[in-house]
């Protein structure tokens, strides 16, 4: 969850918010939303292939417009990194994926897959 204070009145879905209203943001469920991603517990990094780069559905450092909104201001620099990472795993590596323990444990911060990633074989393509 990320927390933050309303900056003004509004109505959002039939709610109205107040100026002050202490508001929450459940990142876990929208980035797991049926709604918005097909298959939302699966590991399907081609997902993001042709991607509009909505800022409201994949919600990494916070929500919204990272030129108006409170973000991370290494948000970018993130995706980038995370971009280039996924181009070398996928392009200079040959390795085999052994079975996972994909349990995640929603208390532990940060939240992620009890075995990590695991990785086997590891050879890079010549």
């Amino acid at each position: 969850m990320l927390g933050a204070e309303t900056s003004c009145d509004f109505t959002w879905n039939g709610f109205s918010f107040e100026e002050g209203t202490m508001v929450l943001l459940d990142v876990y469920g929208t980035t797991h939303d049926p709604a918005l991603w097909e298959d939302p517990d699966q590991f399907r990094p081609q997902r993001f292939k042709g991607w509009d780069g909505s800022p409201f559905d994949l919600i990494p450092q916070g929500g919204g417009d990272p030129y108006t909104n409170h973000r991370c201001a290494g948000e970018w620099l993130t995706i980038d990194m995370m971009t280039i990472s996924f181009r070398y795993l996928n392009g200079r590596l040959d390795y085999t994926v052994p079975e996972q323990d994909l349990t995640i444990d929603l208390s532990r911060m940060p939240a992620i897959p009890a075995s990590r990633f695991l990785m086997k074989h590891i050879q890079r393509r010549m």
